[in-house]
């Protein structure tokens, strides 16, 4: 979502005469894009600022901003720990941008402005700049009404909006005439997108029906609303890749209910098993975190026993840092640092076996790739994806966009090698 956001705003100031620079002692202007899901990016935010105060009190024209989660959340912080900053923006008030710019640098503006934003804003009429690529990330809704304890997603991106149909076809149309032959659909929770009587798996119906399209991916999921009839569509398949993404983020029915995750351990192993049953082939991936306030090693031992039931492909696998606002920064939390540490690098290792063992379990298979660039390890080769998101390395020259079908032969560390059996 943050790079799509960092898309729409640069798309916003290229049409508003603006041009893009590489080297950040050329700019006029600068923009970080930040997130406050975990505390290490919002640190490491935090620390890229000060490096360009050093820059902008060399070079005082300089305007310097911050966009995004952080700048929500931490508008004060921001501006104690980085006071060279001149404007701060949320995730609604990009709109807004063109014009305060241009107000700091002609100087009819104070030293500093916050951004007011639109909490209902969805920035339909804004076409994002994405360069050259194969993926283009498209933002269907924007977002959350779930509330999770320990997420900040709500509390700085707002309630739930979904974009109109009709606006979602167009910005698709127009990304697959700019030469992107996939798409990935994006929302906090993308399956509960709903606009009037047309719900997520209706949608997507009509984006596999754009032509020229040759693959859809879309995340989010929520455990809780995963329907039926979105499973129904994956049966389906064409261009809806074989590939979900369903954050169940512990093992343990307590820890879940303290997170307010709303499903049990059963309900969404029971999920994961409709889903494996309708599209054998799919690839099932996921959020862990480990260390929630009150985990027992008895809880963290559901978790694992959980990613032994069910094998996740791959996982992304986080340590609980608090964050303020949520209702479970009210909560002790009284997991020892050395202790989630430790219980993360076990979640880790656990995960990593059965990824592995996934990728070991495509050879000599057939795959179908989609072709993204040169291999930047070896020349004579080139590397895409699979439907299921693999990474895959082909002998060869192709060219961008080119769909290979080719027989699984070995794996590379996290990479699958192939021999082409057919090019499209």
């Amino acid at each position: 979502m943050n790079v799509y956001d960092g898309e729409l705003v640069t798309g916003l100031l290229l049409s508003d005469g603006f041009g893009i620079t590489q080297e950040a002692e050329d700019a006029d202007v600068i923009l970080i894009n930040t997130c406050s899901v975990r505390d290490h990016a919002e640190q490491r935010a935090l620390g890229r600022l000060r490096s360009l105060g050093a820059l902008k009190r060399k070079q005082p024209h300089l305007v310097l901003g911050v966009l995004g989660c952080m700048a929500e959340r931490m508008q004060e912080t921001i501006l104690k720990t980085a006071p060279d900053v001149d404007l701060i923006a949320g995730p609604d008030s990009y709109r807004q941008l063109p014009e305060i710019i241009r107000k700091h640098l002609n100087g009819s503006f104070g030293k500093f402005s916050i951004v007011p934003g639109d909490a209902g804003e969805d920035f339909t009429d804004i076409m994002p700049s994405r360069g050259n690529g194969i993926n283009a990330y498209m933002a269907i809704m924007r977002g959350c009404n779930n509330y999770c304890s320990y997420c900040i997603v709500p509390h700085v991106r707002g309630r739930e909006r979904s974009r109109h149909p009709d606006d979602i076809i167009i910005e698709i149309e127009r990304s697959v005439e700019e030469g992107f032959p996939e798409v990935t659909l994006l929302g906090q929770n993308v399956n509960s997108y709903k606009w009037s009587d047309l719900g997520f798996h209706e949608l997507l119906d009509r984006v596999s029906r754009v032509s020229g399209l040759k693959r859809i991916r879309f995340l989010t999921s929520h455990p809780r609303d995963l329907s039926e009839e979105l499973i129904e569509r994956m049966v389906m398949g064409g261009n809806i890749c074989p590939s979900l993404h369903l954050p169940v983020q512990a093992g343990s029915d307590r820890i879940l209910k303290l997170m307010k995750r709303r499903y049990t351990r059963s309900e969404y192993v029971s999920k994961i098993h409709k889903l494996r049953e309708a599209v054998p082939d799919i690839a099932i991936t996921t959020d862990l975190l480990c260390g929630f306030p009150g985990e027992t090693e008895n809880d963290f031992q559901q978790t694992l026993d959980l990613i032994g039931e069910v094998r996740f492909d791959d996982a992304f696998t986080f340590k609980y840092s608090p964050r303020p606002g949520t209702a479970a920064a009210a909560m002790e939390d009284d997991v020892p640092e050395a202790e989630k540490v430790e219980r993360l690098e076990r979640m880790i290792a656990l995960c990593r076996k059965y990824s592995d063992n996934s990728r070991k379990e495509m050879i000599g298979r057939e795959v179908e790739v989609l072709m993204e660039s040169v291999s930047p390890k070896n020349a004579s080769e080139w590397t895409g994806r699979t439907g299921c998101g693999r990474v895959t390395l082909v002998p060869g020259a192709y060219k961008q966009g080119q769909l290979v079908r080719l027989k699984v032969e070995k794996v590379l560390g996290f990479s699958l090698w192939g021999n082409p059996v057919l090019t499209v």
